[in-house]
């Protein structure tokens, strides 16, 4: 699956890299408009103190997510599933939209020098760069206007900083005439800081390219640089008329559009219901975790507001805000409940003796307590707050997120000898989820002592203790190998490195060389692997030819690594194949009847064919007593220790169960009745993904890891269209649109001609047919996606592009 996300900040990097540690078999592609990698917006300050720093804010990306620079996605082929900028088409089968906001500006300041809004490091550098010897003019009073004003108090670039309020108040009305003046006063110590309260813009002056005064009803300033924190909008201009939007793109709890291939996350979304817009960081990061949550497969999880903690991250002061999901700011109800001391206020906002909000200016209450006594919704009075408002015992809230104190940070520096923030993630999340406190992480990690030789110490007991873990694997592997096999013993040095070409859910190459120069490992271990697979103890194998054209026993038949004389005479005993076996008649009749009685519970049970279940299985008899293939079938399934269905039509009925199936066919499965049947399709199957899975389990007794459709992931893990040599000619929109085009004679992309590959989990792009020389593709036909099962042949096994909506994922 294609899962393109179009945004370049936290909740896209958050999604992408969710993703990959979820499931890692999907393409995940980032597009950004940004010219640098994904950085964090929270301390863009940061920026505007050294332009420099983009690196340190930087956000860590997973090495597989392709990251797409400086492309401006303007519009949407929601039939097509294709998104566009000015240059380039991205196709998607999943698209993620976390394109966030774009900052508001009282008038237009596009190409004017000295203007600027404050949302990019583009914004930041003309900011650092302008403001110097300017009268700096910030205007707005949120959190974003006060965490610049903050940051420009610390340098002596501006000669006056002008912070003009249109209302009379800072951050929010709801905080106390106590508290905006204790910040008003912080703020204007610095003598070139001035506040001007219900104060606005009502005339400028342009010359040329500079505003040269601006005018507001307070009077004039000459000389400005204009910096606008004025609020923002949802960044969607190229969703709207495509995708049903309001403020922002409209989307349920799910975060699903109006579209059901298309997410949207984050300040660029609005729930249908309520209305609500995330507005913090940890809201953006819930509503992610929901998307990733449903993309994967999880219907059950759905958005839901939580009790926020916030604050503005300034060295003037310290800032907290903790907020009910329904507070209501203009609730006549409303009572606050206000204890200072000093350069210290509590505000708590309590509504019929529920705490609703509380806004912390120095203070040092215990931010989650006070969090977890409004999700509670418990009855409280003054005395309780008043009697209650001690430091946790573990410090002050350092990751609200992730909710960890400052002296439980300190002790698991001090614990795990933590020397960077990098060293941190194995123990800690803290400073990751949303950024906002990862500097007061890292200064705490720098002023933590750590012994350097403790940390080389653990260090090098972790790392000797990995190695422990591995090796106890390893001989654990092996002493399973040798209990199966005791004609050939095997030991831990010279298994050691073969024993990853077992795990075949790594990768496929290293397992299916088994013989030799064909085993792709070192070449010291080519000989006792060797050794090893030719003295497997035989395994008894029964293979059932039901309703089929023997196409999966002619590519078993050619299986060249190993060959199939070598595969039946020294791996496997294959005691009954129709096609292939000597015996005919009572002779192959008694055959059967002997495995059955002398091997039961010992034998594997390969199936080739749909089963057909019509007229009481009428549709296929067997053998000189006219047994119907699903009686026969069902008996020798009974006592099998395994059964394997090889092909399509064993998968769910594939050619045989297409509409309109009179026969009533169907899979191995479904005629059992069983889920663990373990799944091979292919029309016909890969000789190398039978070869394969049997060897895995005759070696060690156990199938390869699962896909939730019972097939080998080293397999199926892998869509066609994501390994296919013709996939560079699909991304530059080259197509074959005809047969016998200059497009079919340069090689050029199948998809217009009814390719399926997209639709298609399966590794015939990888391993190929025919030792490995060609398969469809690259013949110039098209894939159908046989591997899919019957909805191949009744929808994809045609020379058509799918009508949007018929395919499944």
């Amino acid at each position: 699956m294609r899962i393109v996300i179009v945004g370049g900040g936290i909740a896209a990097v958050y999604i992408a890299n969710t993703l990959m540690e979820r499931d890692g078999t999907s393409e995940v592609v980032i597009v950004s408009d940004e010219e640098h990698p994904p950085y964090d917006r929270i301390h863009l300050c940061k920026l505007v103190e050294d332009c420099n720093c983009v690196d340190s804010i930087e956000l860590e990306l997973h090495p597989k997510v392709r990251l797409e620079l400086n492309q401006k996605i303007d519009s949407i082929d929601t039939e097509q599933k294709r998104i566009f900028s000015e240059n380039a088409a991205y196709h998607y089968d999943k698209l993620i939209i976390a394109t966030g906001s774009r900052p508001k500006s009282l008038f237009d300041i596009s190409g004017i020098e000295n203007a600027a809004t404050f949302r990019s490091q583009k914004d930041c550098e003309q900011i650092a760069q302008g403001m110097i010897g300017k009268n700096v003019v910030i205007v707005g009073a949120g959190p974003i206007a006060l965490e610049l004003l903050d940051t420009l108090m610390r340098s002596d670039a501006p000669k006056s900083i002008t912070l003009l309020v249109r209302k009379g108040y800072l951050y929010s009305a709801s905080i106390s005439r106590e508290g905006l003046a204790l910040i008003q006063g912080i703020f204007e110590a610095d003598p070139r800081v001035r506040i001007q309260f219900n104060d606005q813009i009502t005339d400028k002056e342009i010359q040329g390219n500079r505003i040269s005064k601006i005018v507001t009803k307070g009077g004039e300033i000459g000389d400005p640089f204009v910096i606008f924190g004025v609020g923002i909008d949802p960044n969607i201009p190229f969703a709207r008329g495509i995708l049903e939007c309001g403020r922002g793109i409209l989307v349920d709890a799910r975060m699903c559009t109006s579209d059901e291939n298309i997410y949207c996350v984050g300040e660029a979304a609005q729930l249908r219901e309520g209305g609500f817009v995330a507005g913090r960081v940890k809201e953006c990061i819930l509503q992610a975790d929901v998307a990733v949550a449903h993309l994967l497969g999880d219907a059950n999880s759905l958005f839901k507001e939580e009790v926020s903690i916030d604050g503005l991250k300034v060295g003037s002061f310290l800032f907290a805000d903790v907020t009910a999901t329904d507070f209501d700011p203009n609730d006549k109800e409303n009572e606050n409940i206000l204890i200072s001391h000093g350069d210290r206020i509590d505000q708590y906002i309590v509504n019929h003796d529920r705490l609703k909000r509380f806004i912390g200016i120095n203070t040092n209450i215990d931010l989650l307590a006070l969090k977890r006594l409004i999700e509670t919704d418990s009855p409280i009075d003054a005395a309780y707050l008043y009697s209650n408002r001690l430091m946790s015992e573990y410090g002050k809230l350092i990751c609200s997120c992730e909710g960890v104190h400052e002296l439980e940070l300190v002790d698991i520096i001090r614990e795990n000898a933590v020397t960077s923030f990098a060293d941190l993630k194995e123990f800690s999340k803290a400073g990751r989820t949303c950024g906002r406190c990862k500097q007061d992480v890292c200064a705490i990690i720098s002023a933590t002592p750590v012994d350097p030789a403790e940390a080389a110490r653990l260090r090098a007991e972790k790392e000797a203790a990995a190695q422990a873990a591995e090796l106890e694997k390893v001989r654990s592997r092996i002493e399973k190998y040798n209990r199966l096999h005791p004609r050939n013993q095997l030991n831990v040095e010279n298994f050691h490195e073969a024993l990853e070409s077992f795990e075949m859910s790594r990768e496929f190459n290293r397992w299916v060389s088994m013989i030799t120069a064909s085993m792709h490992l070192h070449p010291q271990f080519e000989e006792v692997v060797e050794e090893g697979v030719t003295q497997l103890n035989k395994i008894p194998i029964i293979w059932l030819e039901l309703a089929d054209c023997t196409g999966n026993s002619e590519a078993f038949i050619k299986t060249s690594h190993p060959k199939v004389d070598d595969l039946i005479l020294k791996y496997i005993s294959l005691d009954y194949h129709e096609l292939l076996m000597a015996a005919a008649g009572d002779q192959s009749e008694s055959a059967l009847e002997n495995i059955l009685r002398n091997d039961s519970g010992k034998y594997l049970l390969i199936v080739e064919g749909a089963v057909p279940l019509g007229m009481d299985g009428k549709f296929l008899r067997i053998g000189p007593k006219g047994e119907t293939g699903v009686d026969l079938l069902r008996r020798v399934a009974k006592n099998a220790a395994a059964v394997m269905a090889v092909g399509s039509c064993a998968y769910d009925g594939g050619v045989v169960a297409a509409a309109p199936n009179p026969t009533g066919a169907v899979g191995v499965a479904e005629a059992l009745g069983r889920a663990d049947i373990i799944n091979l399709p292919g029309c016909p199957t890969n000789p190398i993904n039978i070869v394969g899975t049997l060897l895995q389990y005759i070696m060690f007794d156990e199938f390869p890891k699962l896909d939730a459709n019972n097939r080998p992931e080293w397999a199926y893990g892998f869509r066609v269209h994501d390994n296919c040599e013709r996939r560079g000619h699909y991304d530059a929109d080259e197509f074959v649109r005809e047969w016998g085009d200059e497009g079919a004679k340069k090689g050029w992309c199948l998809f217009e001609m009814g390719c399926k590959g997209p639709y298609a989990d399966l590794n015939c792009s990888l391993v190929k047919f025919n030792e490995g020389t060609s398969w469809p593709v690259q013949a110039g036909h098209g894939c159908f996606a046989c591997g899919q099962g019957k909805i191949a042949f009744d929808s994809y096994a045609n020379n058509r592009k799918l009508p949007e909506g018929t395919h499944e994922e």
